[in-house]
């Protein structure tokens, strides 16, 4: 397999860092389809003063809960793929299950990756908090008078990036010290692929969701 060209890999990377946070925000319509009972809203049904919903039937707790245990289970994924597959561009792509040791091949000592354990937590606190940031935004949608369903762009697709975002710093000291820094900032094309080509993604999954009938609304 030929290695891609720099500025493709850069991109390539940039989405399979933030593929928990992908993952968490298209799970909530399967979450639906599996348990359908378990519906309870995230605001529990309450109102403002003018009789609006805080958030709406739309945020739910199994949204919310299922898609961090997704987000989990797919930086478990990315581990495993990581580690295993033979292309030598995916090295360094593992959430630093396996980390380079400093040590001399005579030297008695080892450097320990995160755990898998850990790994999990990672991807389950990006996910949390990708869809947290889908909350917020629907707090402020639902402040501003827009109904539920209706469009509210760029901030229906910055939301859970932002929030993605901030979820991979807080949950940074799960893995290697340094390693979710370096992933980001080693170099500007990730970050930049991140804040831009996310929206224009999450606006694409969520047209394909509606045109199959996953979803009541296309964005």
């Amino acid at each position: 397999m030929c290695r891609p060209d720099v500025g493709a890999l850069a991109i390539l990377h940039a989405l399979w860092l933030f593929l928990p946070a992908y993952v968490a925000n298209m799970s909530p319509v399967f979450s639906a389809k599996l348990m359908p009972k378990w519906s309870r809203p995230i605001d529990g049904g309450k109102t403002r003063e003018d009789g609006t919903r805080i958030l709406g039937d739309g945020k739910t707790w199994r949204g919310l809960v299922g898609g961090a245990l997704a987000a989990g289970l797919t930086a478990l994924a990315m581990a495993g793929i990581a580690t295993a597959a033979a292309p030598s561009w995916l090295d360094g792509w593992d959430l630093g299950y396996q980390v380079e040791g400093t040590c001399a091949p005579t030297e008695d000592c080892e450097v320990r990756g995160a755990s898998l354990l850990a790994i999990f937590g990672f991807g389950a606190i990006v996910g949390f908090f990708a869809l947290a940031g889908d909350a917020v935004e629907s707090y402020f949608k639902r402040k501003s008078g827009r109904p539920r369903g209706a469009p509210w762009i760029p901030f229906d697709q910055l939301d859970f990036v932002v929030f993605g975002l901030l979820g991979m710093v807080a949950a940074s000291p799960l893995l290697p010290d340094g390693w979710v820094f370096d992933a980001l900032l080693g170099d500007w094309l990730i970050l930049t692929t991140l804040v831009v080509l996310t929206p224009a993604l999450h606006l694409l999954i969520n047209r394909i969701g509606y045109w199959m009938g996953l979803k009541d609304v296309p964005w």
